[in-house]
């Protein structure tokens, strides 16, 4: 079932009852935002599975390392947010990250994506992060836009990933301490 983007909509801690719902955002959002710099046929591969859901359930249950919020309209989950420790920098170094931020395509530019990424910056700090990082495809201008308007910055450092072909990607940084 497809929602009208002009239904109201709400942004709160994921329950292991979202997860198919997380992974469906997912694989929707990379399906239409990734062509042409994804592989077409790892795209096209890409499905549900119920190996992502329990790995999503456990991360959920993780409330010491994992922060996962979504944003529902009704019963539907339309995009999602991830932060975890940050695995580029020495344990305790006070940096977490955001993994993960999907929004569906017919609700992007509603401040969705937004309202997550503030409730994922809030969540690292709440649990003692004093900076963050993400990483994000080099070749999405609107995504890279869209992070930049939001108070995070490009520091410089690009990577190769290889998702079936390389992909180029690109960290952004933010400090917690400052006010929002």
């Amino acid at each position: 079932m497809n929602t009208e983007p002009t239904q109201s909509w709400t942004v709160r801690p994921a329950t292991v009852n979202d997860a198919e719902g997380i992974e469906s955002v997912r694989i929707t959002t990379w399906k239409a935002c990734f062509r042409g710099i994804v592989s077409d046929a790892f795209l096209d591969s890409l499905t549900v599975t119920s190996s992502r859901i329990q790995q999503y359930r456990k991360r959920i249950k993780d409330t010491k390392r994992s922060a996962l919020v979504v944003a529902s309209s009704g019963a539907e989950i339309i995009g999602m947010g991830v932060a975890e420790p940050c695995d580029d920098v020495e344990p305790n170094a006070g940096v977490g990250e955001v993994r993960a931020l999907y929004v569906l395509p017919a609700w992007q530019g509603r401040s969705v994506g937004r309202e997550l990424l503030a409730g994922l910056t809030d969540a690292l700090r709440a649990r003692g992060y004093r900076a963050a990082v993400l990483w994000t495809l080099r070749d999405r201008p609107p995504t890279r836009r869209f992070y930049e308007a939001n108070g995070w910055a490009f520091d410089g450092t690009e990577d190769t990933f290889d998702w079936h072909g390389l992909v180029h990607v690109v960290r952004y940084v933010r400090d917690l301490t400052a006010s929002s």
